[in-house]
């Protein structure tokens, strides 16, 4: 693969993985989980295949999206639990 087309989508692969982190709340590595650390290694793997095009830069948006979301339905649904 050509020097370009990495560049490409690391580029594309940070600013979709920052985008999404933001959005999913934690600032710092202290407000973490280890649920958070997990997702962090595992979504770790997945820039890695989307970087070394293993995967389609499409599956990448699709599995850290769908691994982000499961984050924030856990963190809902522990809210709620405290509420009750």
């Amino acid at each position: 693969m050509d020097p370009f087309r990495i560049g490409v989508r690391c580029l594309v692969a940070y600013l979709f993985l920052l985008a999404v982190l933001r959005l999913a709340g934690k600032q710092t590595i202290r407000q973490g989980t280890t649920f958070d650390f997990v997702l962090a290694l595992v979504l770790g793997d997945l820039i890695d295949d989307a970087l070394w095009a293993e995967v389609p830069v499409a599956q990448f948006v699709v599995a850290t999206t769908t691994l982000v979301l499961l984050k924030l339905l856990a963190t809902v649904h522990k809210v709620f639990a405290k509420v009750r």
